[in-house]
C-alpha cells in the first residue's frame, strides 16, 4: 500500500514511524529545508502553500491513503492562519479525489470542536463553531465528506482530544508542569481542577495508522481514554513518579474552586467499528515524558 503522510515532522507524525508496516511504500511530504527522514520513508519534496510544487510527483506516486496531519502555524488560530490551513488542506484532498484516485483520506480533528465544557463528547454531537480554528476544521471536514460521497472514497476524521507526550511545545501544560516541578516551583496553574481527556502520542499515532489501514466507514471518530483527569491530579502523578511527596499537587487542589471545564471522549464507536482504545495508562505516558524531559526518578 502506498501512503502519502503531510506533517510528518511534526509532534504527532514524528512518531507515526515507528508503527509504520515496513510492507507499504511510505512517502512524507517535506519542505526542501526539513532535512532527511527515516530509511523506510521516501520525501516528495513541495510545499502544501503551493499545490504545483509537488502535483506532478503525487500523480505519478498515486497513493492509495493519505494521513493529513500537517496544519501549519500551531498556536496561532487566528483567521489567516486557520484559513490558509482550510485552503490548503481543500485543495489537497481535491487533487487527491478528482486526479489521483486515492482511496482513503485519515485527517486530524480537534476535540475543541464540539464546543463543550462538561461532559461526554459524542461524534453525533453538534458542532459548536466558537473560533476561527473550530470553523476552519469543521469545513475541511465537511469537505472530505462531500468528496467521500461523490468519489466513492473513505474519509475518516479523527477528534484528537489532549495529545501529550515527547516532543510537544514546551509550552504545553504537562511540559510546564515538569518544568516547574524540577525547578522546586509551586506549578502556576489558573485552573488546576479543571480536567482534560489527556492521550498519549504514541497511542494517537497508532489509532491514525489503522484508520489508514482498516476498512472502515467514513465518517468521524474520537481519539481519547474515555475519561478526563483534573490538573492537580496530573501535577500529583508527576510528583510521585520523580520520588515525592504530592506537596504542591495537595496545595493547587486546595486553592482551587469548582471545575470550569471536565469533558471526555465517547469512545464507544471507536472502540466498536476501529477497534481501537489507548493502550498506555497517564502514569506510564507521564513518565515518559519525565525521561524524555530530564527528570528525576
Amino acid at each position: 500500500m502506498k501512503v502519502l503522510i503531510t506533517g510528518v515532522t511534526g509532534f504527532i507524525g514524528r512518531r507515526l514511524e515507528k508503527f509504520i508496516d515496513p510492507a507499504d511504500e511510505i512517502y512524507a511530504l517535506c519542505l526542501p529545508s526539513l532535512g532527511s527522514l527515516g530509511s523506510g520513508v521516501k520525501v516528495v519534496l513541495g510545499d502544501l502553500a503551493d499545490l504545483s510544487s509537488f502535483s506532478a510527483r503525487l500523480a505519478e506516486i498515486n497513493p492509495d491513503v493519505c494521513i493529513h496531519l500537517a496544519w501549519q502555524g500551531l498556536p496561532d488560530y487566528g483567521f489567516e492562519a486557520s484559513r490558509k490551513n482550510l485552503e490548503q488542506g481543500t485543495a489537497l484532498f481535491r487533487f487527491l479525489a478528482e486526479e489521483c484516485g486515492c482511496c482513503r483520506i485519515v485527517a486530524l480533528g480537534s476535540c475543541w470542536e464540539y464546543g463543550k465544557s462538561l461532559g461526554s463528547c459524542r461524534e453525533d454531537d453538534t458542532v459548536a463553531t466558537s473560533s476561527y480554528f473550530v470553523w476552519a476544521k469543521h469545513a475541511l471536514c465537511d469537505m472530505g465528506l462531500m468528496l467521500a460521497a461523490k468519489y466513492q472514497l473513505s474519509f475518516v476524521w479523527m477528534r484528537l482530544f489532549y495529545v501529550y507526550g515527547p516532543g510537544q511545545r514546551s509550552e504545553s501544560l504537562i511540559p510546564t508542569l515538569i518544568r516547574s516541578l524540577k525547578q522546586g516551583d509551586l506549578p502556576v496553574v489558573k485552573t488546576p481542577a479543571n480536567a482534560n481527556d489527556f492521550v498519549f502520542v504514541d497511542d494517537a499515532a497508532k489509532a491514525l495508522l489503522l484508520a489508514a489501514k482498516k476498512d472502515v466507514l467514513t465518517g468521524i471518530y474520537n481519539v481519547g481514554t474515555g475519561w478526563a483527569c483534573p490538573v492537580w491530579k496530573v501535577c500529583e502523578i508527576l510528583e510521585r513518579s520523580m520520588g515525592r511527596k504530592p506537596e504542591y499537587a495537595q496545595q493547587l487542589r486546595a486553592s482551587t474552586a469548582a471545575p470550569t471545564a471536565e469533558f471526555w471522549a465517547d469512545m464507544s464507536k471507536t472502540e466498536k467499528i476501529l477497534g481501537w482504545r489507548a493502550g498506555v495508562s497517564l502514569e506510564q505516558g507521564l513518565q515518559e515524558c519525565i525521561h524524555s524531559w530530564g527528570g528525576e526518578r
